[in-house]
């Protein structure tokens, strides 16, 4: 795991694997490429009311 990511973490149990850093990068992208929903469309398309 990088350095800086092991000495912000306040909890020693905690860390962030290398999919876990993938999928962050991903995430990222995704918002600035503009594909969000909001809290409601999000429920719509999961099927929860």
């Amino acid at each position: 795991m990088p350095e800086l990511i092991k000495r912000n973490c306040k909890n020693p149990d905690a860390y962030l694997d290398e999919q876990d850093l993938k999928d962050i990068a991903e995430a990222k992208e995704d918002i600035r490429q503009g594909r969000v929903y909001t809290t409601k469309e999000a429920k719509a398309r999961l099927g929860i009311q």
